[in-house]
């Protein structure tokens, strides 16, 4: 096998930002907010695979996927849907989340990729 092979898929890459981390300091989930501690969370990121793209094209792939992201990002802290925000806006994923793109993608493991839904 070669040394890694390119995908053929881009990356978005998702951090999220202050008001996500706020968001989910204000669960009432019986913990105290001065009780909370995110343990270094807040430098996670999530990848999420897309067609192979250009930096040119992130922003469409971004505006068709965000809300489908927003979703997997709020759900990943919290699965009560109630206390998700409402009305979640491409100009609210834009203040919760930064964006970043990677356009190679390489597999750098031997076995192929197991897929999970």
């Amino acid at each position: 096998m070669p040394e890694h092979f390119q995908t053929e898929r881009s990356a978005l890459i998702i951090k999220p930002l202050a008001p996500y981390w706020e968001w989910a300091n204000s669960i009432e989930d019986g913990i105290p907010p001065e009780q909370k501690g995110f343990n270094g969370t807040e430098k996670d990121h999530t990848v999420y695979l897309i067609p192979v793209s250009s930096p040119e094209m992130m922003e469409k792939h971004v505006k068709e996927l965000f809300p489908k992201i927003f979703e997997e990002e709020l759900k990943a802290w919290w699965t009560n849907e109630n206390d998700w925000p409402k009305n979640r806006t491409y100009k609210m994923f834009k203040k919760w989340f930064e964006v970043s793109f990677a356009h190679a993608v390489y597999d750098k493991v031997e076995q192929s990729a197991e897929i999970k839904n």
